[in-house]
């Protein structure tokens, strides 16, 4: 299996320490794996869109200034 080395807050690597009961490769090999998942659906759906860059740019202004009426009102 290929080796991938991050960098974490020095606050994580201390809390990490004191836990090693818990079997961290595999925590974030999961946690890692859930994402690329989720990351490779996406992927596929967007494959299959027919949607250009413009008209979702032009959907998340609409969808933006729907959610501001909508809370500014509440």
């Amino acid at each position: 299996m290929p080796r991938v080395t991050f960098h974490v807050p020095s606050e994580v690597k201390a809390v990490v320490s004191k836990h090693g009961e818990i079997d961290w490769d595999r925590f974030v090999t999961d946690t890692l794996w859930t994402y690329a998942k989720k990351l490779r659906l996406l992927d596929c759906l967007a494959s299959r869109s027919k949607l250009t860059h413009k008209d979702v740019e032009a959907l998340d202004r609409a969808i933006k200034a729907d959610l501001l009426k909508k809370y500014q009102n509440a």
